[in-house]
């Protein structure tokens, strides 16, 4: 029979992408990981990682057994808890405007699976929160931040737009283009450019909303280049005469024990994705 904590530690090795940080988030130590995840290999009569020194890649049949297991895993993990009526902890979030939920989506689930007392509360603002994903200019006085990556800024345009075919853009070709304005971001729209309308074809309240309306084919709008991931209705180019501009994306937390842990095992699962 497969041991249930070597199954844990191995999808936390696959998500975080190193044994060192599936330590962390396991409470544990490396060789307790290792020793784990090579019992486990040894049980199935293969391996389940290329070990290198950038970290671990995935083989096909790891990324079969983590799909396989991974939702038994939470649910088995939480089923002591369950039986004993633990009391959950609140864990209150925040998620800025210009960043997308999706992205971190995966490591919260990671996060529930390894600790089924937390529950999750969205708040409306970084400062409320216990932890905010954020970029690094936007972080409450007094918090700190954790840096998860750097993106530079890009052009997104609805995938049939007369432009989407170019390797890249001009400030020229911007000139009679409709940008859609992102107020919460006022730098980020980049009208200190002078190329772009005075008036946007539209005003959005977070970009979910603004990428939804570029792909809807209403106007142009600089967006990261993150945010172009699994987005087949967009096309993301670069500005190739000027600065677009640059973001530093991370976790502000509150300096409290219980929000730097959570947050640095978030991070230890997000940072890989940011940087891939």
């Amino acid at each position: 029979m497969i041991d249930l904590t070597a199954l844990k530690y191995f999808a936390a090795a696959y998500e975080t992408g190193t044994f060192s940080q599936s330590a962390r988030v396991n409470d544990v130590s490396q060789p307790t990981v290792s020793a784990a995840i090579q019992r486990l290999e040894d049980r199935l009569d293969t391996p389940l990682f290329t070990r290198s020194k950038s970290g671990l890649t995935p083989t096909p049949l790891a990324t079969r057994l983590y799909h396989d297991v991974v939702e038994s895993v939470g649910h088995l993990s939480g089923l002591e808890a369950r039986l004993r009526n633990t009391p959950q902890t609140r864990l209150r979030l925040h998620v800025a405007p210009d960043m997308m939920v999706g992205r971190i989506a995966p490591a919260l689930q990671g996060l529930s699976r390894r600790d089924p007392t937390l529950v999750f509360t969205f708040c409306d603002t970084a400062e409320e929160a216990d932890i905010a994903y954020l970029s690094e200019g936007c972080t409450p006085k007094g918090q700190a931040f954790i840096a998860l990556g750097d993106e530079s800024f890009m052009i997104a345009l609805h995938r049939l737009h007369s432009l989407a075919r170019r390797n890249a853009l001009t400030l020229g070709d911007l000139a009679d283009q409709q940008i859609i304005h992102r107020p919460y971001c006022p730098h980020a729209d980049r009208m200190d450019l002078g190329v772009l309308p005075a008036t946007p074809a539209a005003e959005v309240t977070n970009d979910a909303q603004l990428l939804d309306l570029v792909a809807a084919g209403l106007g142009i709008a600089f967006v990261p280049r993150g945010h172009g991931a699994g987005r087949d209705d967009l096309i993301l180019l670069p500005l190739a005469d000027a600065d677009a501009g640059t973001r530093r994306t991370g976790l502000a937390h509150r300096k409290t024990d219980f929000a730097t842990r959570i947050a640095r095992d978030l991070a230890a699962v997000i940072a890989p994705q940011h940087r891939a």
